[in-house]
């Protein structure tokens, strides 16, 4: 059993006392900060719910693409290398791979954007 709050639960308490308590109270730059903080908060709890299982199949999937074990820090470069080789196949697949991640992070960084 768990007797504390998750991290989610925690931002999302943060974000909403910096929203109704400090923004109301403050102006100008304080309040400025305030509600960059509280929407970095927001996009931390969205974050922290869709846990890390999306972006390692992500990873996976990219490694898997290119023909590698692991992706390695190069996998742009690799990326970019076989789609220049005009292979149409191999740019479909790459194209689905990319859209489905930038959705996933459009999820999490700016929810409904893509709508």
């Amino acid at each position: 059993m768990v007797d504390r709050p998750d991290a989610a639960t925690l931002l999302r308490a943060m974000a909403r006392t910096l929203t109704d308590d400090v923004m109301p109270a403050t102006q100008g730059g304080a309040q400025h900060a305030a509600r960059v903080v509280a929407n970095l908060c927001r996009i931390l709890e969205r974050e922290w719910l869709a846990g890390g299982e999306a972006e390692e199949a992500t990873s996976r999937a990219m490694a898997a693409l290119l023909d590698r074990p692991e992706l390695g820090a190069d996998w742009a470069e690799a990326l970019d290398a076989r789609l220049r080789s005009s292979d149409e196949a191999f740019d479909a697949r790459a194209r689905t791979l990319l859209l489905d991640d930038v959705r996933r992070r459009l999820d999490i960084n700016r929810p409904g954007y893509d709508a």
